[in-house]
């Protein structure tokens, strides 16, 4: 491993200090020689206690110098910025005012000044409490009047965020200010001329063209907006295009919600802004072709003509400003990855749409999206493969923004849509399904040949919760209640959730089951269709229940799978099994193969193979006496990871068995590049042998076929001794089945196995 600065700086001292200790110790031992090698080892430690104390010194210096630096740093970025701006401590100990804000003021900061009465000055107060710059840095926008150098009455708005705390533990603070009087002044221009508005198009025109800024009217009632010529020549949209539709289309698509509400707000609840101004702040697509920041501020005011009211006001270019702010906004409420808003700015947003579909009785959907087995494309094709597909997959989404929403990247492969609810039912579906085609295509370089799919849970909002929290669990339960099934598109309903609650409290009853130790194995024997002798057992999970009850797998093993707790339950089967295993060799018993089932989460783990052998060996059993039993559906998942991991438990002398073979894919051109050693025929086959010549042909085939591989065969669910006798004329190996024995605990299965060496040594007496 290659060591940085510090740790190599460190592995320097440490070793002189135990060096010199070493030469201290000799040197006093041997304090009465008189000889040069006496005077040399002094010498030396002379050096070492010199050097050491020489590179504490440096290291402690050199830390002092970077916080140094970084600070200059830090004061030559805020007296850089064009913008007023100041950077202060939480002590106000120390304050640094820009060139900007100094002649804006008229204040230049001296040695002598004492900042605590110079900071709170520009904020309206005497002086400032810790709460007031708690408040300060948590609201954005925060307008104080100034009075400028000249004397003049100025209006400003402060933005201010916490850039630095020292190791003393003061908090240092960058203000930047956007004086705004000038805007202040045009409002009251806007407002003197919308007073003289008619109905009539051309006197609004006249109105527009006597404004030489970014104007923009809007009449109640009328879809057509009034913008003056300097707005459409910043814009670069016709005069025509200005509809609400039509300057909609210009939207920035994750902006396109904000701008819905407002339109809303506006045709449904204008009154109530009467005589108040307000801001709106949106990406609009430029003359440029590129997307800018502009903000709309506005007010409601009363057309003396018409009496109808008219909502007026004036539209900057705010991009500069937004990008002073990007960083840090990038911070707290960008996904580092997708490029896209994370959970902080899909929170922030969600409860504010949730307000709005109360207040104006609008209706949204909430999706919530995952990639089914992504861990598996991380595994096996490394980060950077998956980073690019999770860039992908964002921008898939993105896409189903052109009818209003929002998206955001929630967490690993979780994403979530917003969208509005048009009255289409199978909007959500019809979003979800386009995403999946797109994400289909992806499956090239190093994703080629394989199978890209996602799944989907949504639910309605407000209908569906009493928050936007509450929405956002539901649509996550809709998801999580077909995680089995890939691809799949599901709605909440509240007999899902009802669902979901039960599974949540089984959950929560198996995690303390298994801290508490009641899981437990039983045993089912394997038996020689051709000499009755047992040669295997296979290993099955119960849980003994509080109540109890003793609970088969197919109760909690679907919810341990959906909670994760299915590794623990595994890590549990495969030491007791071979425990177990190992025991009943220790107690002279015949030894046996010892077969569990893995779910995919389980065999598609990382290092399986290195897990296994753990357990063997700490449990000293051999390996050949364990076998791994897979489903064909979980073999065929992924076949190239398959085969990796496979070959490496068959190099290991681990045995492989494909359970269940003939209800997944049932292809026999797998069983040539899959290395089983053991095909296990389902019970379906032989509930079906008596009456049906095609099923029996299809035995014997597959007996043949893997005979001829040097793959044994073994039938579940024997029952009769005919059924036993037809699949041994059919050339199956093994059975296991009520005919030979149910699961039993493992003080019967001991005794299950004494009986049958007894019969075996009868037979062989017999024989001889």
């Amino acid at each position: 491993m290659k060591l940085g600065k510090k740790q190599l700086i460190y592995s320097i001292i440490v070793t002189f200090s135990f060096f010199t200790v070493y030469v201290l110790i000799y040197a006093y031992h041997h304090r009465d020689r008189n000889d040069l090698i006496y005077l040399i080892f002094n010498t030396y430690a002379l050096i070492a206690v010199l050097l050491g104390f020489l590179l504490v010194l440096y290291r402690e210096r050199k830390q002092r110098l970077k916080k140094e630096t970084d600070h200059k740093r830090l004061i030559y970025m805020a007296e850089n910025l064009s913008a007023p701006a100041m950077l202060w401590s939480n002590d106000f100990s120390e304050v640094v005012l820009n060139e900007a804000l100094s002649s804006l003021s008229g204040v230049t900061v001296r040695p002598d000044f004492d900042a605590k009465h110079i900071v709170p000055g520009f904020f309206g107060k005497k002086d400032m409490t810790d709460e007031d710059i708690r408040e300060l840095v948590l609201t954005k926008h925060q307008e104080y009047p100034l009075t400028a150098a000249n004397g003049e009455k100025r209006a400003m708005i402060w933005n201010t965020c916490a850039v630095e705390t020292d190791e003393n533990g003061v908090t240092w603070l960058l203000s930047i200010g956007i004086d705004v009087t000038d805007l202040r002044t045009m409002q009251s221009e806007i407002e003197a001329y919308s007073k003289a508005l008619t109905v009539s198009k051309g006197q609004h025109n006249l109105t527009m063209e006597l404004l030489e800024v970014g104007v923009l009217l809007i009449e109640q009632g009328n879809r057509q907006m009034f913008p003056s010529e300097k707005l459409q020549k910043m814009l670069g949209i016709p005069e025509k295009e200005f509809t609400v539709q039509g300057l909609r289309e210009h939207i920035y698509p994750l902006d396109a919600v904000v701008y819905d509400r407002y339109v809303d707000t506006m045709r449904m609840h204008m009154v109530e802004f009467l005589n108040k101004t307000d801001s709106l702040e949106l990406r609009i697509g430029s003359a440029g072709g590129e997307y800018r920041w502009y903000s709309y501020r506005f007010k409601v005011t009363e057309n003396p003509t018409t009496g109808r009211l008219v909502t007026g006001g004036s539209v900057i270019d705010i991009t500069k400003e937004k990008e002073k702010d990007a960083r840090i906004e990038q911070i707290a409420y960008e996904d580092a990855v997708t490029g896209i808003p994370n959970r902080n700015k899909l929170m922030l947003m969600g409860r504010d749409l949730f307000k709005a579909t109360q207040e104006l009785k609008t209706k949204y959907w909430v999706i919530v999206m995952d990639i089914d087995r992504f861990h598996l494309i991380n595994d096996t094709c490394g980060y950077s493969a998956g980073n690019e597909l999770l860039r992908g997959f964002a921008q898939a989404i993105i896409k189903q923004l052109s009818f209003g929403g929002f998206a955001a990247r929630i967490s690993g492969d979780n994403f979530a849509l917003i969208l509005r609810d048009t009255g289409d039912d199978t909007l959500p579906e019809k979003a979800v399904k386009r995403v999946q085609r797109t994400l289909a295509q992806k499956a090239t370089g190093a994703l080629s040949g394989r199978s890209l799919t996602c799944s989907a849970g949504y639910a309605r909002m407000p209908a569906d919760g009493e928050s936007f929290e509450n929405v956002m669990e539901h649509a996550e339960f809709a998801l999580s209640s077909a995680s089995d099934i890939l691809g799949s598109i599901r709605r909440y309903t509240s007999e899902m959730h009802d669902t979901i609650i039960e599974e949540s409290n089984l959950e929560a009853q198996l995690t303390e089951g298994i801290m508490r130790n009641e899981l437990t194995l039983f045993y089912q024997p394997k038996v020689s269709l051709e000499t009755g002798e047992v040669m295997g057992l296979e290993a099955l999970i119960r849980w003994r229940h509080p109540s109890g009850k003793l609970l088969p797998p197919s109760v909690f093993i679907p919810i341990a799978e959906k909670s994760q707790l299915i590794t623990h339950v595994t890590r549990f089967v495969l030491n007791e099994a071979c425990r177990q295993a190992k025991l009943w060799q220790s107690m002279k018993l015949k030894p046996v193969v010892m077969s569990i089932n893995f779910t995919s989460t389980d065999f598609y783990t990382e290092n399986i193979c290195g897990i296994i052998i753990s357990a063997l060996k700490r449990n000293e059993l051999d390996p050949r006496w364990l076998e791994i039993e897979l489903t064909e559906s979980l073999a065929l998942k992924d076949i190239d990871t398959t085969i990796e991991r496979m070959q490496e438990m068959r190099d290991a002398g681990i045995q492989l068995a494909m359970d269940d073979f003939g209800t997944g894919y049932s292809s026999l051109s797998y069983i040539q590049r899959l290395p089983f050693t053991m095909l296990k025929l389902d019970r379906a086959f032989v509930m079906h042998m008596d009456e049906d010549p095609v099923v029996q042909e299809i035995v014997r085939s597959v007996a043949r076929i893997a005979k001829a591989k040097q793959i044994r065969t073994i039938a579940e669910g024997v029952e009769t001794p005919e059924q036993a006798e037809q699949l041994r004329q059919a050339g199956c190996n093994y059975a296991q089945g009520y005919l030979y024995g149910q699961p039993m605990t493992a003080k019967e299965t001991e005794q299950y196995i004494r009986r049958n060496m007894a019969e075996m040594q009868k037979k062989q007496s017999a024989g001889s």
